[in-house]
Order: C-alpha cells, then structure tokens, then sequence
C-alpha cells in the first residue's frame, strides 16, 4: 500500500459516491484522481468541493495520467471558480512521491498530521 497503513483511506469510485462520503466523514485530505467514471468527473467534484462550504477547505492533491498543465487548462474550461488545488501528481504514481504530497500538504495545512490520522 502507497501509505503504509500510515492512515485511515476510504476510496471512492464515483464523484457522488465521494461527495457523500466526505460529507458524512469529513477527510483531512483527498487524492483524486482527474478521470473517474469520464474524463473530467475529478474535476467536477474538486469544483463542487470548492463551492460547497462544508468541503470547501479540504486540501486536494490531484493525480492524473494527462499531465498539470493539461490538467489545469481542462479545470479551467470544467469550473467557473478558481481549483485551489494543493499539488498534482502525474502518473505513474511512485510510492515515495505520493507519501512525501501527502505529508507536505498535511504539515503546510495543519502544521502537522490532523488529530485522529
């Protein structure tokens, strides 16, 4: 496993599968992947994220097959408000880089790992 039984994981293959989840066990972080079920369906839910004040402030960090800066041209034409993302990891996904993304953006967000992870 990518993060060692480090932390609690809840996966989630869909983008209303994944807003519910989050909406009844909110998350300290979310990897979301840009191509769930279509090609922007990420997208969309880190856009709904962004405008919803109960998900508003979960940082996001993006992984994705087509590339960042494919990436953030597409959010611009999926989302009417600005995607605050966190980071963005290309894939392939290596194991170290992934850990190292969640760290970083757990201490820039928390000042450390959140209670409870």
């Amino acid at each position: 496993m990518i993060l060692g039984g480090q932390y609690e994981l809840t996966c989630c293959r869909t983008a209303a599968e994944g807003l519910a989840s989050m909406r009844r066990n909110r998350p300290d972080l979310l990897l979301l992947d840009i191509m769930l079920t279509y090609p922007s369906e990420g997208l969309q839910v880190a856009c709904q994220m962004r405008q919803d004040p109960q998900l508003c402030d979960i940082p996001i960090v993006f992984l994705s097959a087509i590339g960042q800066s494919a990436g953030v041209d597409y959010a611009k034409e999926v989302c009417p408000v600005e995607l605050d993302v966190d980071m963005f990891i290309e894939k392939p996904l290596d194991a170290s880089v992934v850990r190292r993304a969640v760290e970083s953006v757990l201490q820039k967000r928390y000042g450390g790992a959140p209670a409870g992870s």
